[in-house]
């Protein structure tokens, strides 16, 4: 059986430019770290950009269950289903819950910025890069098998 991959992510947002920071872990160990600049008008996109980008590359681990960190704790709340999620942020909240639901089994927690201080490390860092033209595109992406469960996202 394979382990439950567990992926941190941070974001940060300075003068109209954001970073995500990913750390993606298996068995405790670190696999990968991703520092990306990404195309965002607040943190809260920037934290859904970091979020999204990092299930979606947990997938090439062929991983079928993952728990999910953020230390950003408006957008945990919101794909918990325990806070309303704002006009502008709709489609990245969309996206994020349907690569949860490829997963047979899926949680995401807040993490306190100071209890994620690798994923946040790599967030600063990445405000030193230029943004790719897509910061995420399903469409050159390999599809994810869909599973169906009728559990919610813990």
């Amino acid at each position: 059986m394979r382990p439950v991959i567990e992926v941190f992510t941070s974001s940060t947002f300075r003068q109209g430019k954001g970073g995500a920071g990913i750390v993606i872990r298996s068995a405790g160990q670190t696999v990968r770290v991703i520092r990306r600049a990404v195309r965002a008008e607040s943190r809260a996109q920037a934290a859904y950009r970091a979020l999204l980008h990092g299930v979606w590359r947990a997938r090439g681990t062929g991983a079928r269950q993952i728990r999910a960190y953020s230390d950003h704790e408006e957008i945990v709340a919101q794909i918990t289903g325990g806070a309303e999620v704002p006009p502008e942020l709709t489609g990245l909240y969309l996206q994020t819950r349907a690569l949860f639901n490829a997963y047979r089994w899926s949680a995401l927690e807040y993490l306190p910025r100071e209890r994620n201080t690798e994923a946040a490390i790599a967030a600063v860092e990445a405000l030193d890069e230029e943004p790719l033209a897509h910061d995420f595109d399903l469409d050159a992406a390999d599809p994810l098998p869909l599973f169906t469960s009728s559990a919610p996202i813990s």
